[in-house]
């Protein structure tokens, strides 16, 4: 059986890869080359505010370990995030969250608290990026009066959503279509609205990022940000959830292609989004040895 799940899932990534791939080609000719560059400056811009959400990932992820009673020094928590990330990639979409309960139990923690954690931590990210998701596509039109109208109701379910015996169902049905055990969340609805904030700043500060990336390849209006944010966020939560492609693999190429095409050419829709794959895995590498390097220094500190 994990045989044919394997087979499988290398099937889907290659269907989805030759897709986009045999699309470039074939369009490669409606590229706009007139209007491409190469600006290492929004680039460089791009790597700052990436460095900037996995700060915050890091503390966010450290504030959930504190409300529940558990504590990890900055530089140990950046260790085992930067070295579980990878792991994503590893079919299965559990292995990550395996290696940081590995790696807790290393600094001490408990390790039903650390899975915990991950729940918790997946579940707010979502949120947070549903409600980033409406909210940008209700900025991307222009009329302002239609916009708060849509986007104030989608607010006030988000603070409903994160009401604690409502969150608690959400997050085991959740756990539940991906076949794990249920949870028992007790952290308190005030406590949930602070915790939202570091993963409301994370989803701002990647976006950011991720428009200085598309900048940094074709200039782009800045208002264009909402509508990068829109493919952004909804392409990241459809390869979170579908689990059988690593790190989304293929499945987030594929719909933030769908998403871009209105405002890129298909073509350069297709190569923003394979390019975004590299900037975002190039990122991981480096953290992960820059977090080897911080543990090491950790470990002489005593």
């Amino acid at each position: 059986m994990r045989t044919f799940k394997k087979i499988i899932t290398v099937a889907i990534v290659l269907i989805i890869f030759c897709f986009l791939i045999s699309n470039l080609i074939k369009n490669w000719q409606k590229i706009p080359f007139d209007s491409l560059r190469f600006d290492g400056l929004s680039l460089v811009v791009s790597f700052v505010f990436l460095s900037i959400t996995f700060l915050i990932f890091v503390q966010g992820w450290r504030s959930i370990i504190s409300a529940l009673g558990q504590n990890i020094a900055f530089k140990r928590a950046f260790w085992i995030m930067s070295s579980s990330q990878l792991a994503k990639y590893v079919p299965g979409g559990i292995w990550f969250a395996l290696g940081r309960v590995y790696l807790g139990k290393t600094e001490k923690l408990k390790g039903e608290f650390i899975a915990l954690s991950v729940v918790i931590e997946t579940g707010l990210t979502f949120l947070v990026g549903i409600l980033l998701f409406f909210f940008a596509l209700g900025l991307s039109n222009r009329g302002i009066i239609v916009n708060f109208l849509f986007i104030i109701p989608i607010f006030f379910l988000f603070l409903l959503a994160l009401y604690p015996p409502i969150l608690n169902k959400i997050m085991n049905i959740g756990l539940r279509f991906m076949k794990r055990p249920a949870i028992e969340l007790k952290i308190s609805y005030l406590h949930l609205l602070k915790l939202s904030m570091f993963f409301l700043g994370l989803w701002v500060a990647q976006i950011i990022g991720y428009y200085f990336l598309v900048d940094s390849i074709m200039p782009i209006p800045f208002y264009r940000i909402f509508s990068l944010a829109a493919a952004y966020t909804l392409s990241w939560m459809a390869g979170f959830i579908v689990v059988i492609a690593p790190g989304g693999l293929g499945v987030r190429e594929g719909m933030m292609s769908i998403l871009l095409s209105p405002i890129l050419p298909m073509p350069l829709a297709i190569a923003v989004s394979f390019i975004s794959r590299i900037w975002m895995t190039v990122f991981e590498i480096v953290v992960f040895f820059v977090g080897l390097l911080v543990k090491k220094m950790s470990n002489r500190s005593g």
